[in-house]
């Protein structure tokens, strides 16, 4: 069920990534670019992951963990954009 909804945020971010990718790159290294870093993101967490269960820490705090923190980061990562770029212009282009 989580790898289900996981697609629900997955897909259509690849989908806006490759549109955008296209414009700055070509598809082919668009693609290639944005499967590196999914791939070393994947590894990360994974890597945080096991050591917060080698400190015994319980799943579910675990999961609050990973959201709280992955929440503060795109909300720093939002402000920081917002405040270099005009993020709706690049929205419909």
């Amino acid at each position: 069920m989580l790898g289900g909804l996981s697609g629900f945020f997955i897909v259509p971010m690849n989908a806006i990534l490759q549109h955008r990718g296209a414009t700055l790159l070509s598809a082919g290294h668009s693609i290639a670019v944005q499967n590196f870093n999914q791939n070393l993101a994947v590894l990360l967490m994974l890597g945080a992951y096991a050591l917060l269960l080698t400190a015994k820490m319980p799943a579910q705090w675990i999961i609050v963990v990973f959201d709280t923190f992955m929440m503060w980061l795109a909300k720093r990562r939002s402000a920081a954009n917002a405040r270099t770029a005009d993020m709706r212009a690049m929205v419909e282009e």
